[in-house]
């Protein structure tokens, strides 16, 4: 598993661990269900698990499903100015919306 991040992303997380001491210190990236652009994932603070991939980079310690790995593949995480956008190597096409398409902001 490979996680590329800007220095702003690497700086907010870390802050983020380390005002959460009494949280594990791991960072899961998680699918998060599917949305009118596609497949949606999210960040949180999580035990690593024996099914889980890793990657260490600039003293974070990432963490993935081993099953959501195989199926989305490497990650990189967007710092868009007001929170974290993750995009994934194997992006699927289209929505999870019947109604739109994939176009709209539902």
């Amino acid at each position: 598993m490979k996680v590329t991040l800007p220095q702003t992303a690497i700086d907010t997380l870390n802050k983020i661990v380390s005002e959460n001491q009494d949280k594990p210190t791991n960072i899961r990236i998680y699918f998060a269900g599917f949305g009118c652009s596609g497949p949606s994932f999210g960040l949180a603070l999580d035990e690593q698990n024996s099914s889980d991939v890793t990657y260490d980079y600039d003293g974070l310690h990432f963490i993935m499903d081993q099953a959501e790995y195989a199926q989305y593949g490497d990650v990189t995480i967007e710092d868009t100015g007001y929170g974290f956008r993750i995009v994934v190597e194997n992006m699927p096409e289209g929505g999870g919306c019947s109604g739109c398409g994939g176009g709209c902001s539902c």
